[in-house]
């Protein structure tokens, strides 16, 4: 198996199981405590995640992305990393009363104070993440997040039943935390992950500015509903919404999250070997959108089976959600590794525009939109999406010569994929309607019924992905890796 291919293989197994894992939390949290616990969870972790985009400051990135690598960079990486995660901490902590006070809710003091100290464990353990996600040693990263995710899950349920409410939630992720530095300790035991320098950081501090920053705006699209709504509104709207957009979050981000940690390191490798990368780029988005392109599609028709399923039926008030939010999500993953093409190419500039563009935008639509309900809210996400494609296909265009009409006709067979598994999960609503009290059946039969779908659409329109699903049947079959 090639290195790409076992970087793949690792990291799939390491985000899927993850990602289980936290499907397996989620629904065992979404039955044990309330819509109010969880909508004031919500706040404090949608305000406290947004800003732990900064405590890396792009230099895990950065150390991905470089030419040529030294032990001083890895060290001044990493005294970077300590400065602005440290700090950022610091503010988390300190500004826990004030958000409280905002909110008038005086329990998210306490979840600040929680949540910021994982600011000062994460920058040994992020250094070491990212050169091994360089090397494309993606066993290690398995490693880690595995046992981590584990430890989480069992301190989530056992906190839970001692009577800790959402406060469990948030010890959880500080339990996760101090695993994945034991785990770091014990597989990477060189000196230069906890050796750092404070020394010439300017250059890593340029990049991570913009590079930080725009992740940071990307994850606050999410969380501005949250936040608007928790102002705006009740705990329980933001508890409703918040389910509806994880539901459909979780499904695409647990397809990506196999690869993407792959696409950084594969764009910046065929950089640095002067191969094109825009068409690594366009290879890249029509193989994942074949995967989910088609699961969103189910996911926006059948939501309402699927919630009840998962998290029950006292949130089917968040079934339309979800559906909005499942066309919306298809829009912007259309062009999801735009911002590994950009940091891959010397544009990370632009990344921070872009997100900041798409944020204001994102703001505008949720207030105006909350007075008519919160399905007019997650309508006005589509819009968001179109305005998405639109703004960025306009950048690549103009700045990285992509050629547009090109790359979209390339990923018209995903558009007739996900159209096949649309229609044949609306043709199963008529025998097993989706309104009906055992959600089972339905779900059931769609998770009986579309795989084969899927898989007669992929290899109909003759997709590439098709060359791919065969070799892998080869080396099942004969054995080899």
């Amino acid at each position: 198996m090639s290195s790409i291919r076992k970087a793949l293989f690792h990291s799939s197994v390491s985000q899927y199981g993850v990602k289980l894992i936290g499907l397996v939390t989620t629904m065992i949290v979404a039955r044990l405590l309330t819509l109010e616990q969880l909508g004031v969870f919500a706040i404090a972790s949608g305000i406290v995640m947004m800003l732990s985009e900064f405590k890396l400051m792009g230099a895990a990135d950065y150390l991905i992305r470089e030419v040529e690598l030294s032990e001083g960079k890895i060290r001044r990486a990493l005294g970077l990393t300590i400065i602005i995660s440290w700090g950022l901490g610091i503010a988390v902590a300190v500004s826990g009363p004030w958000v409280a006070m905002f909110y008038e809710m005086p329990s998210l003091e306490t979840l600040f104070y929680i949540l910021s100290l994982s600011f000062f464990l994460s920058p040994f353990i992020s250094i070491a993440m990212a050169l091994a996600n360089r090397e494309f040693n993606f066993r290690i990263v398995l490693h880690v997040n595995f046992v981590g995710a584990i430890v989480s899950l069992v301190t989530t349920v056992v906190l839970i039943k001692l009577g800790f409410g959402y406060y469990a939630l948030a010890w959880a992720i500080m339990a996760r935390v101090v695993t994945e530095m034991i785990m770091v300790m014990i597989s990477l035991s060189s000196s230069v992950y906890w050796r750092p320098s404070f020394r010439n950081v300017r250059e890593i501090a340029i990049f991570g500015v913009f590079n930080s920053t725009a992740n940071v705006v990307k994850r606050g699209i999410k969380t501005v509903p949250d936040m608007v709504i928790g102002k705006m509104g009740t705990t329980t709207q933001v508890g409703l919404f918040s389910r509806g957009l994880g539901f459909v979050d979780f499904l695409a981000s647990t397809l990506f999250m196999g690869v993407s940690p792959v696409v950084l390191p594969f764009l910046s490798e065929t950089r640095r070997q002067g191969g094109d990368v825009l068409r690594a780029y366009t290879r890249a988005c029509l193989m994942l959108g074949a995967l989910v392109w088609p699961v969103l599609t189910v996911a926006a028709i059948a939501s309402l089976p699927t919630i009840r399923i998962f998290f029950g039926p006292q949130w089917d008030a968040a079934a339309p959600v979800a559906s909005f939010m499942a066309i919306w999500m298809i829009l912007r993953t259309t062009h999801n590794l735009s911002n590994n093409l950009l940091v891959a190419t010397g544009r990370e500039k632009l990344t921070l525009v872009k997100e900041l563009l798409l944020l204001l935008l994102a703001v505008a639509f949720v207030i105006l939109a909350f007075p008519y309900g919160l399905n007019a809210v997650a309508s006005s996400f589509v819009l968001l999406g179109i305005a998405e494609i639109v703004m960025v296909s306009w950048i690549l265009k103009y700045f990285l010569g992509l050629n547009v009409a090109r790359f979209y006709r390339e990923l018209t067979p995903n558009l007739f994929i996900s159209v096949l598994c649309g229609l044949a999960t609306w043709a199963i609503s008529f025998f097993v309607p989706f309104s009906s009290e055992d959600a089972w059946k339905p779900v059931g039969v769609i998770a009986l019924c579309l795989p084969p779908v899927w898989i007669g659409s992929v290899f109909l329109v003759k997709h590439p992905l098709a060359d791919e699903l065969m070799g892998i049947v080869r080396r099942v079959v004969t054995g080899r890796r």
